[in-house]
């Protein structure tokens, strides 16, 4: 247990914390703007799931260069080339998410917000990954 605590108050655990928290508001921005693209604007559970997506994403990159990375780039070049490395990992990300929803809610007839709570999992580990290792990953 000690040292459980000892990690959860390193910056790397401190760092995880800050991810899990900005995944949640980024999950609620997806998951809020599906439901309104589906319910309020009556459009297309698949093509909601797309446009819920771009809202999360953009979302996310803010949140998670100021508060879980806490990226400073000393550049407007610098700045650009993590923008679209994010927006290109988010980009895989997102076939990944928009392939899996429609496998399960099309082929597999799981409901639509099931159906993005199971793949929702899936791509909150492969950002965190890709967010790390690739976008916003300390220059030595």
């Amino acid at each position: 247990m000690q040292k459980l605590w000892r990690f959860l108050w390193s910056e790397k655990g401190r760092e995880l914390i800050r991810y899990g928290v900005i995944g949640v508001a980024t999950t609620a921005v997806s998951f809020g703007t599906l439901w309104l693209f589906v319910n309020a604007a009556r459009l297309d559970a698949n093509l909601s799931n797309v446009l819920s997506i771009v809202c999360a994403v953009l979302f996310a990159y803010a949140a998670n260069k100021l508060f879980v990375f806490r990226s400073h780039c000393g550049t407007r070049a610098a700045l650009v080339r993590e923008a679209v490395s994010f927006f290109a990992a988010r980009g895989v990300a997102m076939l990944v998410e928009a392939g899996g929803f429609s496998l399960l809610y099309e082929l597999c007839r799981v409901p639509y917000m099931v159906s993005k709570l199971v793949i929702s999992v899936v791509v909150l580990v492969l950002n965190y990954v890709l967010s790390k290792l690739v976008v916003f990953r300390k220059k030595a």
